[in-house]
C-alpha cells in the first residue's frame, strides 16, 4: 500500500475529510493534500500520526506491514485506560442535555483526548438513521451551541428535547421566524419531521466522526 492509499484509509476512519483528519493529528488540510499529491508521508508527518493515533502502527505507516484491521487494536480496548485525560466520553448517552454539562454520577463517563479538536464530549452512535454518513458504532465529537440561532443549514447536530428525546440529525431550510426546526436523516428510509424550537433544550454540533470498525 502506497502513502496516498494509507492517507485515504486514515482519513476515511478518522473524520472523513482531509480538514478533520488534519485537525486530529495537529496539522493543516493543505499539508495533507500536499502529502497525497507527493504520495509521501514525511518523517515529521509520521511522528504526528503516531502521537495522535497510538493504535496506528509505525510499520503500517511506513509500508512495512499490512494493517491487520481498522479501528481499535484490541477488543478489550478501554478508552479510560488508553486516554486518561480529555473531555467526557459517554458510553451511555445521558437522558438530558444538562447532564452532558454536569456529568451526573449515575452516568458512566470515560475520557478521550484528541489533539487539535475543540469538543465538549464524545458519544457512540446507535442506530442507522444517519447511514452512510454516520454509522452505528461510530464515535461523534460534539460542541454545544448557545442557541438555535447559531445553527448552520445542512450541518449535523445532536438535539435534546425537553421530553428527553435525543436525535442526531441534519437540519435544512432554517427560517428564523419559523417556530419549528425540520430534521432530516441521511438514510432515505427515514422521513423528515419537525420539532418545536421551544421544546429544544440543547443543541450540539457534530464536529468530528471517528469510525471504529472492527
Amino acid at each position: 500500500m502506497d502513502a496516498r492509499q494509507i492517507l485515504k484509509t486514515l482519513i476515511s476512519q478518522y473524520g472523513g475529510t482531509q480538514k478533520v483528519f488534519a485537525s486530529i493529528i495537529g496539522t493543516t488540510q493543505p499539508t495533507i493534500a500536499n502529502w497525497m499529491a507527493q504520495n509521501q508521508i514525511p518523517e515529521g508527518g509520521i511522528a504526528k500520526i503516531c502521537r495522535a493515533l497510538p493504535e496506528v502502527s509505525f510499520e503500517w505507516l511506513t509500508g512495512k506491514e499490512e494493517m491487520p484491521r481498522r479501528g481499535y487494536q484490541d477488543t478489550n480496548y478501554s478508552v479510560s485506560d488508553q486516554l486518561p485525560v480529555g473531555v467526557p466520553y459517554y458510553s451511555r448517552m445521558p437522558a438530558s442535555a444538562g447532564q452532558l454539562d454536569m456529568g451526573h454520577e449515575d452516568i458512566s463517563v470515560e475520557r478521550i483526548s484528541i489533539p487539535g479538536l475543540n469538543v465538549d464530549a464524545y458519544f457512540p452512535v446507535v442506530g442507522n438513521s444517519m447511514d452512510p454518513t454516520i454509522q452505528s458504532g461510530d464515535i461523534v465529537g460534539i460542541k454545544r451551541l448557545d442557541s438555535t440561532g447559531r445553527i448552520r443549514p445542512n450541518d449535523i447536530y445532536l438535539i435534546f428535547t425537553r421530553d428527553g428525546e435525543r436525535m442526531l440529525k441534519r437540519i435544512k431550510g432554517i427560517n428564523g421566524n419559523d417556530p419549528y426546526l425540520t430534521l432530516y436523516s441521511d438514510n432515505p428510509s427515514y422521513e423528515p419531521f419537525q420539532v418545536l424550537k421551544e421544546q429544544i433544550c440543547g443543541v450540539y454540533k457534530a464536529v468530528v466522526v471517528i469510525r471504529t470498525l472492527l
